[in-house]
């Protein structure tokens, strides 16, 4: 998936390309090491799968999503022709006051009419793509078996940096990382767009030079917060089911 921009863009550098080549190794790395080992590291919910599979799903929507809009001008195929009608089509739904669009838009200023408008498409595109597979992830989670039935549910291992402490406390401390993570998930889309012209200021008119950078810079925008609201979306969860399971258990002491 990190390769793919690189074969869908037209006219990229091979600067460009290399980077690319460089990052997917990296990333093939940490997968491996990651997963090829029995004990936990670094990712959460490792072992209670669909979580992280959804997280690569909106990965994965957001770059092919983003390569097409932006291989739309220059490559005009099917598959270009109907994401750049469904991105335009989002641009439409996400033009309203207090958008994260809007906010997106700022950093644009610079770019002339053709680039503003790709760009700002395709930055639409994402909050669309993003929206609708949160709500379908979140949806699953917390409707269907996820994780697992809470006694056979090992929270260390799911969560290896997460200090378990008493069950009333670790409730508490879950739900108090969710609502953490629930609130920086709808902060960062405004929050971004911000910091990014606070230090970069506006970006310039998108070009074979710096299209991969404005995808990736499109995707990070959409992609963190979104794995932030479906972190506190399972926190809640699991904090739910460690409810469920102590008041299981005090009934069974009665008895």
């Amino acid at each position: 998936m990190i390769v793919l921009p690189v074969i869908v863009l037209p006219e990229l550098s091979p600067n460009s390309a290399d980077l690319a080549i460089l990052a997917a190794a990296i990333a093939a790395a940490f997968v491996i090491f990651e997963y090829g080992f029995t004990t936990p590291s670094l990712i959460e919910f490792r072992f209670a799968a669909p979580y992280n599979r959804f997280r690569f799903a909106i990965l994965a929507l957001l770059l092919t999503g983003i390569a097409f809009a932006f291989s739309e001008p220059v490559s005009s195929t099917g598959t270009s022709l109907a994401v750049s009608g469904f991105a335009k089509t989002s641009a439409q739904i996400w033009d309203f006051t207090g958008s994260p669009l809007t906010f997106f838009e700022g950093l644009t200023a610079n770019m002339g009419a053709t680039s503003q408008r790709l760009v700002t498409n395709a930055a639409a595109l994402a909050l669309s793509l993003t929206a609708i597979t949160l709500v379908v992830s979140s949806v699953v989670i917390w409707n269907f078996s996820w994780p697992l039935h809470a006694e056979n549910f090992n929270l260390w291992i799911n969560m290896p940096n997460f200090d378990v402490a008493v069950d009333e406390e670790t409730q508490d401390t879950l739900r108090q990382s969710g609502l953490v993570s629930l609130i920086i998930g709808f902060t960062l889309p405004y929050l971004i767009p911000e910091a990014a012209f606070a230090f970069v200021g506006p970006l310039h008119p998108i070009n074979s030079g710096n299209s991969l950078l404005l995808l990736w810079m499109i995707v990070i925008w959409c992609f963190v917060p979104a794995v932030s609201i479906l972190r506190a979306v399972a926190l809640y969860k699991v904090a739910n089911l460690l409810a469920a399971q102590s008041i299981e258990l005090s009934k069974s002491e009665d008895v």
